[in-house]
């Protein structure tokens, strides 16, 4: 027998003529959480967008721009990938109503979804409907249901999230496997129905051979090349070998030296079993974190192990350790250089005579993975430190000039006329605020009439953002005139610092560099923390150019 579809379709409510014909362009937004398979709620995401595909359609003054899906994320958070989209296409007026299947869709935190329907929604003159609580912004009495629900859906969130925690934190306690289960083992159930942790003979056999080359005095990067060679998945291939779809993310993914090293040092193949080493609470916002070792559990004897406690240490005392300082330099550009072609970090490394800036990536995977070239260590040095020459000297050059041109007659001529602005600006926000503030009072005696007070009262409102406009740009243009972009600023302070310097230093890139990225063609590109203060400064130039010509 066919099995019967679960959504419930919602009952048509038509709006014929309603708001003046005006058409609404609809959004229809969905979410689903999934903490874990157990919990997974009712129905997919696709049962939400149909259902409220459903709804939008039998409305006659709403039609359908887009609809946005977030899945797998929780909605006591609003950093999502799809939320945010439709939130941009909102501000940037593309959208001016919303649909959810009910209000916990949008989200489970009152507080914020609260702000969302009674505050930034009406500012944007966005209508949003959930209609299974029923709730749509343009009619009247609404606002106890969506308070309501929206409270209620906050609370269950947080039930949600304790029973999930507390579940998780048992299972921790009691050695019960939860989380990503370790390279070489999978989960099955017990004759009691107890989660268990066994050895996945496929992988498994991969770990012992990996522990016993290593011991037999094999090098690591030998053998990590000589399993790429055989085409062995690494442990995230292999975990990921029903989901081709995150596969197709990575298509450059090998073994490497790093891989083997974890695989070394971990202790799960001794047979003991470690938990709650990372804590997370979603209720409370709570971060991701390491726990205090002391907070960690430890079980020995949990599991079947893999490799002897001999056969551990001697892989262990065999492996060769990473030399720190191999190349016997300071980089100065750690966790700040990167390849322009592919994105990943560089490192250096000793080649022939010279030293070497190389990416990872190609290190790592092959030359086919990425087409950046090596580029000498002392060619990057020489070219960052030219680069931060000749920006302090424009930064300092166009500064001087500024403040040289703030001292011309035709500068004070202009700051006289901008104070005079602003004086007069001031004095006609104070009329205009005086005639608003009498229009309720001329209403509430019938001087005027409903339509009158409204619209004087939303001419009234206009005029006065336009003059607060207006004398914020007097007031900024006053300043222009007093100070530099660059006066008393910390960057002023940081360039006079290094202005006389001869040679580049780890502190001088640490405080101005913020990325230097090598290109395929070993063009240098330098991107200074202080990009925005210069374009300020430079833009600040041009304005002042313009008005003393």
């Amino acid at each position: 027998m066919a099995r019967k579809s679960r959504v419930q379709q919602p009952t048509p409510v038509r709006s014929a003529g309603k708001n003046g014909g005006k058409i609404y362009k609809t959004a229809l937004y969905a979410r689903l959480s999934a903490e874990r398979e157990d919990t997974r709620e009712r129905g997919t995401i696709q049962n939400q967008i149909q259902f409220i595909r459903h709804y939008v359609e039998q409305q006659e003054d709403m039609e359908i721009y887009d609809t946005y899906m977030d899945d797998d994320i929780s909605g006591t958070r609003f950093d999502r990938p799809a939320f945010e989209r439709m939130m941009s296409d909102m501000r940037n007026g593309r959208i001016d109503c919303i649909v959810v299947k009910d209000l916990s869709r949008l989200g489970r935190d009152y507080i914020e979804t609260g702000n969302l329907i009674e505050r930034v929604f009406p500012m944007f003159q966005v209508r949003f409907v959930a209609v299974n609580d029923q709730f749509d912004s343009v009619k009247g009495g609404a606002e106890m249901i969506m308070t309501v629900t929206n409270i209620a859906n906050a609370l269950y969130a947080q039930d949600i999230s304790k029973k999930i925690a507390t579940a998780k934190e048992n299972q921790m306690k009691q050695g019960i496997p939860c989380g990503m289960v370790p390279y070489g083992y999978q989960v099955e159930r017990d004759a009691g129905n107890e989660k268990v942790m066994v050895p996945d003979e496929e992988p498994a056999g991969i770990v012992r051979r990996i522990f016993e080359e290593v011991a037999a005095g094999k090098p690591q990067t030998e053998v990590a090349k000589d399993l790429n060679k055989e085409e062995i998945p690494t442990p995230y291939q292999y975990r990921m070998r029903k989901q081709p779809e995150k596969l197709e993310e990575k298509p450059h993914l090998r073994w490497n030296r790093d891989h083997i090293a974890a695989i070394l040092k971990n202790e799960v193949y001794l047979g003991r079993y470690v938990s709650g080493k990372d804590r997370v609470c979603l209720y409370r916002h709570e971060k991701r974190h390491t726990a205090d070792k002391g907070q960690w559990n430890v079980f020995e004897n949990h599991h079947e192990p893999l490799v002897s406690e001999q056969l551990f240490e001697t892989a262990n005392a065999r492996k060769e350790k990473r030399k720190q300082g191999k190349c016997g330099v300071d980089n100065f550009f750690r966790r700040k250089i990167f390849c322009g072609c592919c994105g990943s970090g560089m490192i250096i490394r000793p080649e022939k005579k010279h030293r070497y800036y190389i990416c990872t990536r190609k290190r790592q995977y092959g030359k086919d993975s990425c087409n950046c070239l090596p580029v000498r260590m002392d060619v990057v040095y020489d070219t960052v430190f030219l680069a931060v020459k000749e920006q302090i000297k424009i930064l300092l050059d166009t500064d001087a000039l500024l403040q040289k041109m703030n001292q011309s007659s035709k500068a004070k001529e202009r700051m006289a006329a901008f104070s005079e602005a602003l004086n007069k600006c001031h004095a006609d926000l104070e009329k205009v605020a005086a005639l608003k503030s009498g229009l309720y009072a001329d209403y509430q005696q019938s001087l005027l009439t409903e339509k009158e007070y409204l619209q004087l009262n939303e001419e009234y409102s206009g005029r006065i953002e336009k003059l607060e406009q207006y004398a914020d740009e007097l007031a900024e243009a006053m300043e222009g005139y007093q100070h530099t972009p660059m006066r008393g600023t910390e960057l002023r302070e940081v360039i006079e610092k290094y202005r006389s310097r001869r040679k580049l230093s780890k502190e001088m890139a640490e405080e101005l560099i913020g990325r230097v990225l090598i290109h395929e063609d070993k063009r240098i590109e330098v991107v200074f923390k202080y990009d925005d203060e210069m374009k300020k400064l430079l833009m600040a130039m041009e304005q002042r150019k313009g008005e003393m010509a």
